[in-house]
């Protein structure tokens, strides 16, 4: 039997660093094995080559032949594994394809004006009420959640079924059972989009019909989420915040902020970015034997800070170029809303700075706690003045 870590997920130190353990689990070739959190086996995954090439791997997915008794990073819902071994990937690809459309370039582009009246508005309310506030709770959750749940369409009246719903997905530990009258409310929503002219995701789907619709909001808890997106938030003030001379330069050269965003991406781990999965046969990677039905944690984080990839990999460099980091993750499991995230954090990159140009943190950044209350993770408060 090989050495086995954890347990897991492990503890970053600071907003800035990551977990300890990952620089020497990345020095072992392959898969080590780990003991998690809700006392189950498990494989780690750290190395960038190994993430990436699972990634693609058609023989890991998030299926498990009997959910009720697979081995679990974190007792949360949203880690609930499907029971459809053989027939996942041909769903992925349909959902995907059906999806992708809906959240290409294009259709992102066109959110743009929204989104950033959206974002003023937010920090002229923010100005008016004074000279401090968390802009984790104030800016960057209401930001996210505006400009995501707008984007994917749903109306304003449902927003706190979807919170609500959100929460109880990610909420560590075994909460009471989905209410049944909440899978009903979202058919009731899908079924009042049919027919309305749109192209957002939800009048997408509407053209399902209610069940086949629903059936997909439940499974792709993604289609509304907007908390990574606000951690992700959270984590990039945080580091410019933490790093006036980069704060400046982005400032003196807007032209950096694409660059900057996919540096956030690569640092910034809410929750750590986890992504268990589950072998669906064997596979031999390095000295690693994993067998069907085994549980597989690829850790993106871990992978976004390989030495063998990334120059100065603990360093947040705006203008680092290439930057291949799989914090969007890859193949099969690449992010739909990419390009959406990529344009909430462009937005607020190139506009916070100017509209707050003496921002700084109220806290020494050192101070500014990790949320560990969640899967989804990100700071717990982001304290400035200005």
């Amino acid at each position: 039997m090989s050495e086995e870590f954890g347990p897991m997920p492990f503890t970053a130190p600071t907003p800035f660093a990551e977990p300890p353990e990952f620089e020497r689990l990345r020095a072992r070739e392959g898969p080590v094995r780990v003991r998690t959190a809700a006392g189950a086996a498990g494989w780690l995954v750290t190395r960038y080559s190994d993430v990436r090439a699972l990634c693609a791997d058609g023989r890991i997915g998030r299926s498990h032949p009997d959910p009720a008794s697979a081995p679990r990073l974190w007792p949360a819902r949203l880690f609930d594994p499907p029971g459809d071994v053989h027939g996942e990937m041909a769903a992925h690809r349909r959902q995907r394809a059906l999806l992708l459309p809906a959240y290409g370039r294009r259709r992102v582009a066109a959110e743009r004006a929204r989104a950033q009246a959206v974002l003023d508005e937010i920090l002229s309310k923010l100005v008016a009420r004074g000279s401090a506030a968390d802009l984790y709770a104030e800016l960057a959750v209401p930001y996210a959640m505006r400009a995501v749940y707008g984007f994917v369409g749903v109306p304003e009246p449902e927003w706190e079924l979807y919170r609500w719903r959100s929460r109880w997905l990610r909420a560590p530990g075994r909460m009471a059972d989905e209410p049944a009258g909440m899978r009903a409310a979202m058919s009731r929503m899908v079924e009042r989009e049919r027919g309305r002219a749109g192209k957002d995701v939800i009048t997408r789907l509407a053209a399902l019909g209610p069940e086949a619709a629903t059936d997909v909001l439940c499974g792709h808890v993604g289609l509304v989420e907007y908390e990574t997106v606000a951690a992700r938030i959270g984590y990039g003030l945080l580091y410019l915040l933490a790093d006036q001379a980069q704060r400046r330069r982005l400032v003196a050269e807007p032209g950096l902020a694409p660059s900057a965003v996919e540096e956030i991406m690569r640092v910034a781990v809410p929750g750590g970015s986890w992504i268990p999965r589950y072998a669906l046969a064997g596979i031999d990677l390095g000295a690693a034997r994993m067998r069907a039905g085994d549980l597989v944690v690829l850790s993106m984080q871990a992978a976004n800070r390989d030495a063998r990839w990334f120059r100065e990999p603990g360093a947040f460099l705006i203008d680092r170029v290439p930057n291949p980091h799989l914090g969007f993750g890859h193949g099969k499991f690449y992010c739909l809303g990419a390009q959406l995230t990529r344009l909430l954090l462009h937005l607020v990159l190139t506009t916070v700075f100017l509209r707050l140009p003496a921002l700084r943190l109220a806290v020494p950044a050192e101070e500014v706690e990790c949320d560990r209350s969640s899967v989804t993770g990100g700071v717990r408060a982001l304290p400035v003045c200005w």
